[in-house]
């Protein structure tokens, strides 16, 4: 029976999602109008806040995966376990990538802790049954119980490039129609096999006065999630240090009829560091780089993000 097998996935997961408690410190934008004002005592563009939020427990030694977002201007954090069993966190357990929103808190639990199977979101198909397990509005911490929401795979590799308001890069998301709300964030979105498949993060809501789910809901893909992860828990952040050996300028109008091109599109090679990874690829000053990854570039900046 399909359902009882839905029911004991969700069981069995539901004892790796943790609900978030954090305390915040944030800046409210249309009051710090003064730039001086941060300095005073009684700053009032600064307030303190409660929020809330979900996550995923990924090793039996106590790494709880979930979003940047979920923890950013964190002064005080706490989790709870499916059990009730809730833990302080220390703020040097925390390891953060804010370009893909993703974060990694260690709690120092001593329980048997649950470890989900991870899925491959290389193979998802759109229309596949899924679920969003998560702490919406902060019930967890009311009930001890997880909210459970059902959907489908709406649609895959959704692209919505760097969020400025966020600082985080979202390309390659996985478009759900499962609710998720408030304080779902970083929690896991999982087939009906129960093998996790990606990570709540947003949703789109219709205006900026509603904040409910409309069927608009975003997860990383938890192949993107793994290797983050892996790489904050070994490491402690992400080293994105690379040099391609290249440097390239602009194609203006000049450029263009001096070249006799047919437009301004891409970016020309003007230079190339001997024995370097561009040199390597085979690539001479004068070349026009069009797209990377097949994704159009018209600037070095369009080159970095990509890479």
């Amino acid at each position: 029976n399909q359902n009882n097998l839905t029911s004991l996935s969700i069981q069995e997961v539901s004892k790796s999602v943790v609900g978030i408690h954090v305390i915040q410190n944030k800046i409210n934008k249309k009051m710090a109008y003064n730039p001086w004002e941060k300095f005073w005592d009684n700053y009032p563009g600064e307030r303190i806040i409660e929020n809330m939020g979900s996550g995923l427990i990924l090793d039996r030694n106590g790494y709880v995966v979930t979003n940047y977002h979920v923890i950013e201007n964190a002064s005080k954090i706490f989790i709870k376990l499916y059990n009730g069993t809730s833990y302080d966190v220390s703020l040097d357990d925390i390891y953060i990538d804010k370009l893909t929103d993703i974060a990694v808190i260690k709690i120092n639990a001593n329980a048997n802790l649950n470890i989900p199977i991870m899925g491959d979101s290389n193979r998802l198909i759109v229309g596949e049954d899924v679920i969003a397990l998560g702490n919406p509005l902060g019930l967890f911490n009311a009930s001890n119980k997880l909210t459970a929401t059902k959907g489908i795979i709406s649609a895959k590799n959704a692209d919505f490039g760097f969020n400025e308001d966020y600082g985080s890069v979202y390309q390659d998301m996985i478009q759900t129609d499962a609710s998720i709300n408030p304080g779902s964030s970083g929690g896991p979105l999982l087939n009906l096999n129960g093998e996790i498949i990606g990570l709540n993060t947003f949703i789109i809501t219709a205006s900026n006065s509603q904040t409910g789910s409309i069927g608009l809901n975003f997860a990383i893909p938890v192949n993107r999630v793994m290797e983050i992860y892996n790489d904050l828990k070994d490491n402690g952040s992400i080293d994105r240090q690379f040099n391609t050996g290249i440097k390239v300028r602009e194609i203006d109008d000049i450029i263009m009829r001096y070249l006799r091109l047919s437009s301004t599109d891409g970016v020309i090679i003007i230079d190339i560091e001997d024995r370097s990874s561009g040199e390597k690829a085979g690539l001479q000053i004068g070349d026009i780089i069009l797209k990377v990854n097949d994704k159009k570039v018209n600037t070095w900046q369009d080159i970095k993000i990509i890479i």
